[in-house]
């Protein structure tokens, strides 16, 4: 089954989603009055807005557990797929993709599951594959995290399961080191002739092994634009040579003001206000979770460093901050070096979305990164 929407596969030269705010502060370490509120109805006018605005799509996190701190950032959160679910019913064009965890979800159940969730959404929904890290969260449900290179070879068999079981077709038995699985089948299949989009972020040299073979969009780090662009074109390249177009995307923190001493003003005062309780314990995960691994890029970038601006308002992802201007170079920037679509966190979503719709998206336009009028 090849995968849909066009409005991800084809669209604009820059996609631009919504990134984590089905979690109580989404991607901002910092105990702030101001702080996402992670409510179902927000959670619905914020789908309502990125639809009328005509962005591309809604990424959640896969959350169980917060990180602690005073704020404790994510404590709260939808489970991803009932969330994918109740965003699909609240829309009509957006995507939603859904965050699934590979160690904690058997393919049969998360087939049929995702399955339903894509007939709500008419063939909107996406699915965002995590092959595991967090070893805190997975002793919750008794199940220890495997050797890094390890946990993709039972993605591996996951989505292979999955794929088989969205084919249709007669029951098959699947004998593989992490399922054994006799006379499977599974129906409905996913709505229409097509399945939905596979996202991976993996970052190690068996992650993008993993993506490169199987997702349709990668998610992907960024130190500099400038500094993306060969790993981009290496990962697009790799991806052809398999008979495979692939996207590649980058999660961006966005602080717009009217000008840039507002904008510098305001994460200044974030800052001032990081949650360093929740940050500890995100970079103890990441730090645990990087030993074993021997590249050494791969453990930057999963590993919470960066400048501190990064760290408390995005988790360590890149920040556009500044003017309207300013960021819009700098989404263009992201552009130039080779990635595809951008997912957006703001402090607050609902508070700061409006604005960088009226005065980014129309300068985004003359850039020629997106069409008007928007779909």
């Amino acid at each position: 089954m090849s995968p849909r929407h066009t409005g991800i596969v084809n669209g604009h030269a820059l996609k631009l989603g919504v990134f984590g705010a089905n979690c109580s502060s989404g991607r901002t370490y910092a105990a702030l009055p101001e702080s996402w509120q992670a409510s179902w109805d927000n959670n619905v006018k914020l789908a309502t807005l990125a639809e009328a605005l005509g962005l591309e799509c809604l990424v959640p996190i896969a959350r169980w557990k917060g990180y602690g701190g005073d704020s404790n950032p994510n404590g709260c959160s939808f489970e991803s797929l009932a969330w994918a679910a109740g965003m699909l019913a609240a829309t009509q064009r957006l995507a939603v993709f859904c965050t699934m965890h590979v160690p904690l979800h058997h393919p049969l159940v998360a087939a049929k599951q995702m399955a339903t969730v894509d007939h709500i959404g008419a063939g909107r929904l996406g699915v965002n594959i995590v092959c595991g890290w967090n070893e805190d969260e997975f002793r919750m449900f008794g199940v220890s995290t495997r050797e890094h290179d390890a946990r993709y070879a039972q993605g591996e068999e996951w989505w292979e399961i999955v794929r088989r079981l969205w084919a249709g077709g007669e029951p098959f038995d699947f004998e593989g080191m992490y399922y054994q699985l006799s006379r499977a089948e599974g129906s409905p299949t996913p709505y229409g002739d097509s399945r939905p989009l596979m996202m991976n972020a993996g970052s190690s040299p068996a992650g993008r092994q993993f993506a490169m073979r199987y997702s349709d969009m990668h998610f992907d780090g960024v130190h500099t634009p400038e500094a993306s662009i060969e790993r981009i074109a290496e990962t697009k390249r790799w991806a052809r040579e398999q008979g495979r177009d692939i996207q590649v995307w980058t999660p961006v923190g966005v602080v717009c003001r009217p000008s840039q001493r507002e904008a510098e003003d305001y994460v200044r005062y974030v800052v001032d206000h990081a949650d360093w309780g929740a940050l500890g314990y995100l970079a103890e995960s990441h730090a645990r979770d990087a030993q074993g691994r021997t590249d050494a890029e791969g453990v930057f970038r999963r590993a919470g460093s960066g400048p501190i601006e990064r760290r408390v308002l995005a988790r360590g992802a890149y920040c556009a901050i500044g003017d309207p201007d300013r960021v819009a170079q700098e989404f263009a920037r992201l552009q130039a070096a080779g990635f595809d679509g951008l997912a957006l966190n703001f402090v607050d979503y609902l508070a700061e979305l409006p604005y960088v719709a009226q005065e980014v998206l129309p300068r985004l336009t003359k850039l020629g990164l997106r069409t008007s009028p928007l779909p």
